[in-house]
């Protein structure tokens, strides 16, 4: 059961991290990345890393004790978080 709920959760931080490195140098919600290129540069940033990130989740998933996946969802909230941040003073 707790593996379905991690594999999930790592499609779902899969997926954030390729919409942050798609829209990284374009129109994005009511942001101008083209403009605001410091916020550009914080999305490109974290799309790739929340895209590693799932990756290296998904070895731990199958390498490691489940409890290791603890690591994963850590680091996955940290960046969205600084991106939650970063979108907030950039209003």
């Amino acid at each position: 059961m707790i593996q379905t709920v991690i594999v999930i959760f790592l499609i779902i931080i899969a997926l954030l991290g390729l919409v942050l490195y798609r829209y990284h140098n374009q129109q994005f919600m009511i942001f101008d990345l083209t403009e605001n290129t410091r916020l550009g540069h914080v999305l490109l940033i974290a799309g790739i890393l929340l895209i590693i990130t799932a990756v290296c989740g998904l070895l731990i998933l199958l390498l490691l004790p489940v409890i290791w996946t603890l690591i994963t969802v850590i680091i996955a909230s940290l960046i969205a978080g600084f991106v939650g941040i970063c979108f907030a003073t950039s209003l």
